[in-house]
């Protein structure tokens, strides 16, 4: 089963622009593709691989044959033929496109085991933001998707400051839209020290301001934040009448494993 991730991304103009632009430089160079999963089906039916490529060669770990008589192991994978990874470096190749969502491992395995040095290697899925695969991910496990709509209803014409300026907020503006909020400043402990003003389209303040600015609301716009909600809680916002929520809302359970894994 394709995962979220995959689903929203492959939908986005940047990766179509991004892998037609990569297919267009190799497009004369000699092609070993890694990874014969369902993803490389469904990638397979738009962009054609084997038609817009010059393929020596797909590799994947099911093509590892264990044969010890005669090998009825399959000789192709959607017209193209097919080895086992080891098999790399005994093939005749300009350039490896791993098309594998899941690309690490496989980048791993290439420059540790295979010890490859001397060839292009490029990827398929290029993550923009750190982390944001598993990131993605996590957020559609906890149906971020579905509680949103409810969040921005409860949180019209209201004044907002977000607590948390990292990754996990620079993913959610990427793939969601939040722009219905009124974020009157965004919040974070890094912005003591640095003279920052604007940071991923909003105005900055340090954890001391937001007292003055007198939100309705801060919502704490990072990935784990029970700590965040003591500190804003017990002690920096204190005796206010301004109400503390997560961004993204989780069940019981999940907040019980995330505090002691």
């Amino acid at each position: 089963m394709l995962s979220k991730y995959f689903q929203i991304k492959t939908k986005t103009k940047k990766f179509d622009d991004d892998l037609l632009w990569s297919m267009g430089e190799i497009k004369n160079r000699r092609v070993i593709l890694y990874g014969a999963g369902e993803g490389f089906v469904k990638l397979n039916e738009t962009y054609d691989f084997k038609n817009n490529l010059n393929i020596v060669a797909i590799a994947d770990k099911k093509f590892e044959c264990t044969c010890e008589a005669e090998c009825e192991c399959p000789k192709e994978f959607s017209g193209i033929r097919t080895i086992a990874p080891a098999q790399i470096v005994n093939e005749d190749y300009d350039v490896i496109l791993i098309t594998n969502e899941y690309s690490k491992p496989i980048l791993k395995y290439l420059y540790e085991d295979l010890n490859i040095k001397d060839k292009d290697i490029r990827t398929v899925f290029n993550e923009e933001v750190k982390d944001e695969q598993s990131n993605l991910n996590y957020l559609y496990k906890q149906e971020f998707d579905k509680t949103l709509p409810k969040v921005l209803k409860k949180l019209r014409n209201k004044k907002i400051v977000f607590y948390g300026a990292g990754v996990y907020l620079e993913l959610i503006k990427k793939y969601f839209d939040i722009s219905d909020i009124n974020v009157i400043a965004l919040c974070d402990k890094k912005f003591e020290n640095a003279n920052v003003s604007e940071y991923l389209g909003y105005k900055t303040c340090k954890p001391a301001e937001i007292k003055e600015l007198n939100p309705d609301y801060v919502i704490m716009t990072t990935k784990f934040y029970i700590n965040i909600f003591e500190y804003l809680h017990d002690d920096l916002l204190k005796g206010t009448k301004i109400k503390i929520k997560p961004l993204v809302r989780k069940s019981f359970w999940t907040l019980v494993k995330e505090i002691w894994k």
